[in-house]
């Protein structure tokens, strides 16, 4: 019996599924037609439960036919109920079955249903707090298919109507999961096609509605008049609040079936479907006509559009193209207007669409070249009233390289600009250019004001010679008017745009020549122009950051690298160097030290005299405590004779580019960096070098305040061992002379810096532990007792434990005091220690004492010569002092490598 509810109920779940495809949208279609093939799916379901029966008790049997219809009742009707119902009652006519019971059965069903759906939302497959009328469904049908009094129990009855409320509920559980996926499908396309700011449809819908784009239908391309603008006077709020009133002014003004799209910043597009070129332009027009109107709040605006119709055989993309061109023909024009087919002039809608194409490429990942370069300016000096000629100059390197001309000569190409120099020509006096400046705002000069301009520019970067190329070669004293126009990413300029107007034609006089050339019409059109520039340059810009962050994080990889071990001046100018020739491309670098008593700068090994104070590029460096530059060294009269034949021999046709970085500590200056290539430093390597000797100097003083500590550390341990001398325990002189005969054999020796300080302050300490000793058995000129013997022996350990409290001290140094007096042979103290197991440093140590007791005068016995001592010292060997460490002394003194203090 359980596997036949089991069966049945499974069955049902299916049939529940299938007709839960027939939902394939949101929301539900309620068509004639799509409720008829639910009720017809329903009719099929209850006719194929009537041939799966239910055993419901032993010999008592029903089945689930009324769901369906009581679901069809509820949701859509009775009289939908009735068609629902008819394929059962036709099943069971056929099967011979009696047919009353199934008439008597749907026909209460359907009624309970109607008297229902009136009472609670089910018919609209509502919420599960609404489900406990489920069972009034069903009371009626079951008695009659049960025929209750023909001795049919009770309990039969109930587990059918139990049955059929179960079913049902289930058949809405599947039914509810379909529409809350199409609800959630709907939903999330919805948002994915949805401008979130203005609720419109964005870039992806259109893409989408293009196919929906017929012969004859229209495209209309809008953009906000001078919206960057807006943002910068108003904000970025009020931007964001034009943008939704605008969007809320074209949905009233367009047709229904018209659609507008938000399609990215300040640019929309309207779909015009079915419209004559009459209909369109009137429906263009009124769009127009609402933005003019004045607003209740906020800033006036207006917009320019272009209007394009499809024509037969054309893409979407071709019609949208002409579009954008027609756009911003208007833009051109003026703008607050409309441009459609054939109003435009033909060669300005040919210029824009080259725009177009040229910014596109400029904004894919290939580095631009030339002729990309050259075709935006084309398209530029086409573009903007007025114009006769231009240049076009692109950041590289941090400068400003002019890379493309129009109207002039190909000498201009590669010029270069330090930033600085184009602010100068920029400001021509203005006191508030530098917000101009970043905003990327136009700039006309006129006449003098363009020659006088350009030569205090040029005298920012120190060049004669090539600012007299460049004012030759750029016919500067030709030119009438002069358009500027900064092209601004992300709050940096990423390039700069000249337009040019030459001297008055034949016929125009001068005056109307320079006064009415780039009017307001003409600034307009070239700052648009720019600003869609800058749009589209973004992604070399993001290269170029990208690069330079990379070039920076290099820098500093590789200085913290070569800083990390350096100990000495010597290191971290090699470390300096070292990188600066990697990263920066210098093929000579030279170190300059500052002098700070006189304030000269001395070349390394005094190859060329110093620098006087003040002098050469170095000395204006220092001066201005900045990094300097130059591209031609020759030309530049900042440039001392001496700095040009530091450039390590490099003779390219302007002489060799310099860049000079100051060493600069806190107190005072530590020296420049001298560097010098063939083509000129750029900003960027300004900022790199600054980055690498900014670590540089960090170092230098580090190792200068290490040094000053260890002078103090040394002067402390000397004293120490002076003081020993001073009470007589010691003769005078013992502790220099061993201090420095023991650092003279560490040297030769090739022992590291650290292992011949260790030795120098063993020296220093060697006997501090005789303080614990009495004086008169130090001093007993005859043979000590054996008490005394012990107590000597006692003060090497003591010599250890007084010095180790002492900071800094290295753990090799306190070797030396308490193994000096350790023997080869193993008869040494305190420790008894044999062969090597004796620390080397005492070793040594040991043979340097040794020769210098005996080339020194002492209470108990006269000094001998230094042969006579390295003899005795020689017989010593493999007993008292290690075998090889004596050859090595021998052989040192013998070279006259070491030579002891006198």
């Amino acid at each position: 019996m359980l596997t036949n509810v089991l069966s049945n109920l499974g069955l049902l779940t299916l049939l529940a599924f299938l007709g839960s495809l027939l939902y394939r949208d949101w929301p539900p279609g309620e068509t004639t037609r799509d409720r008829l093939a639910r009720t017809l799916a329903a009719g099929a379901a209850g006719a194929l439960l009537i041939s799966t029966p239910l055993q419901l008790a032993p010999g008592v049997w029903g089945d689930l036919r009324e769901v369906p219809t009581a679901l069809i009742g509820l949701v859509l009707g009775p009289g939908w109920g009735v068609l629902a119902a008819l394929p059962g009652l036709l099943v069971s006519v056929m099967r011979q079955e009696a047919w009353w019971p199934g008439v008597v059965g749907a026909s209460a069903t359907l009624l309970s249903a109607a008297l229902l759906r009136r009472v609670v939302p089910l018919n609209t497959l509502g919420p599960w707090r609404s489900w406990w009328v489920v069972p009034l469904l069903f009371v009626a049908s079951c008695a009659a298919q049960l025929r209750f009094g023909d001795g049919v129990p009770l309990q039969a009855g109930l587990a059918l109507l139990l049955a059929d409320s179960v079913s049902f509920v289930l058949v809405l559980l599947v039914l509810q999961s379909r529409l809350r996926l199409l609800r959630a499908t709907f939903r999330f396309r919805e948002e994915a096609h949805t401008d979130p700011l203005t609720g419109l449809a964005n870039r992806r819908q259109l893409s989408l509605d293009q196919v929906h784009l017929h012969e004859g239908d229209h495209l209309m391309m809008i953009d906000i008049d001078h919206f960057k603008r807006l943002n910068d006077t108003y904000g970025h709020a009020e931007g964001d609040r034009v943008l939704q009133r605008l969007a809320a002014l074209l949905s009233r003004s367009v047709r229904a079936g018209d659609r507008v799209y938000r399609v990215g910043g300040e640019e929309f597009a309207l779909l015009l479907h079915r419209a004559t070129p009459d209909a369109a332009r009137r429906v263009a027009e009124r769009c127009l006509a609402e933005v003019r109107r004045e607003p209740a709040s906020g800033p006036a605006i207006t917009v320019s559009a272009g209007l394009s119709a499809k024509r037969p055989g054309e893409s979407f993309e071709q019609v949208q193209a002409r579009a954008d061109a027609l756009l911003y023909a208007a833009k051109a024009s003026g703008r607050d207007r409309l441009v459609t087919d054939g109003a435009a002039p033909a060669e300005r809608t040919a210029t824009w669409q080259a725009v177009r194409g040229t910014l596109a490429l400029l904004s894919s990942d290939r580095e631009p070249q030339g002729q990309d370069w050259l075709s935006l300016l084309q398209a530029a000096v086409e573009s903007v009233p007025g114009a006769q000629a231009g240049t076009l100059f692109v950041r590289e390197e941090g400068d400003l390289v002019l890379r493309a001309q129009l109207g002039f000569s190909d000498v201009l190409l590669g010029h270069r600009h330090s930033v600085a120099a184009q602010q100068q020509w920029y400001a021509a006096g203005r006191p508030d250019w530098q917000e101009d400046w970043a905003a990327g705002r136009s700039r006309v000069m006129r006449g003098e004001e363009v020659r006088t301009a350009t030569r205090i520019a040029g005298a920012v970067d120190h060049n004669p010679r090539a600012q007299a190329k460049f004012e030759q070669a750029g016919r500067l004293n030709d030119l009438s008017a002069s358009l500027g126009v900064p092209v601004v990413v992300d709050g940096e300029v990423v390039a700069l745009l000249n337009l040019d107007r030459f001297g008055p034609g034949p016929d125009e006089s001068a005056g109307e020549n320079a006064g009415q050339a780039f009017d307001e019409e003409a600034q307009a059109i070239a700052a648009e122009f720019a600003a869609q520039a800058a749009l589209l340059l973004a992604a070399r810009a993001r290269r170029q950051r990208e690069a330079a962050r990379r070039r920076t994080q290099a820098a500093l990889a590789q200085v913290a690298e070569g800083l990390r071990d350096a100990t000495t001046t010597a290191e971290i100018i090699a470390a300096m160097t070292g990188t600066c020739q990697t990263l920066l491309g210098a093929q000579h670098i030279v170190s300059l030290r500052h002098d700070p008593d006189d304030g000269r700068l001395h070349f390394p090994g005094e190859a060329q005299p110093p620098l006087p104070h003040g002098a050469g590029l170095s000395g204006a460096a220092l001066t201005a405590r900045a990094v300097l530059r130059t591209a031609d060294s020759r030309a530049d009269p900042r440039v001392h004779p001496a700095e040009r034949r530091a450039g390590g021999g490099l003779v390219p046709a302007t002489g060799p580019a310099l860049l000079v970085a100051p060493l600069l500590g806190h107190a005072r200056p530590v020296g420049v960096l001298l560097m010098a290539r063939e083509r000129p430093f750029g900003e960027d390597d300004v900022d790199l070098a600054r980055t690498v000797v900014s670590h540089g100097v960090t170092a230098l003083e580090r190792v200068a305040q290490l040094r000053t500590l260890q002078g103090l550390h040394q002067s402390t341990l000397r004293a120490l061992g002076l003081a020993l001398e001073a009470r007589g325990l010691e003769p005078p002189g013992h502790t220099e002379r061993l201090a420095h005969l023991a650092w003279h054999v560490g040297q030769a020796l090739g022992l590291g810096p650290a292992q011949c300080r260790a030795l120098r302050e063993g020296a220093y300490l060697h006997d501090l532990g005789k303080l614990e000793v009495p004086r008169a058995v130090l001093l007993k000129a005859g043979e000590l007792t054996p008490e005394e013997w012990l107590t000597v022996r006692l003060h090497a350990e003591a010599g250890e434990a007084l010095a180790r409290p002492i900071p800094h001290l290295s753990e090799q140094a306190l070797s030396v005091i308490r193994s000096h007096h350790e023997r080869w042979d193993g008869q040494g103290y305190p420790d008894g220690l044999a062969g090597e197991e004796i620390p080397y440093l005492a070793r040594i140590f040991a043979v340097c004492e040794a020769f210098d007791q005996l080339t020194s005068n002492r209470p108990f016995r006269q000094a001998i010569s230094a042969d006579e001592a390295l003899e005795e010292v020689r017989q010593s060997a493999g007993s008292q002092f290690d075998p090889q460490v004596v050859a090595l002394f021998a052989a040192l003194l013998t070279r006259g490598e070491v030579s002891p203090l006198r």
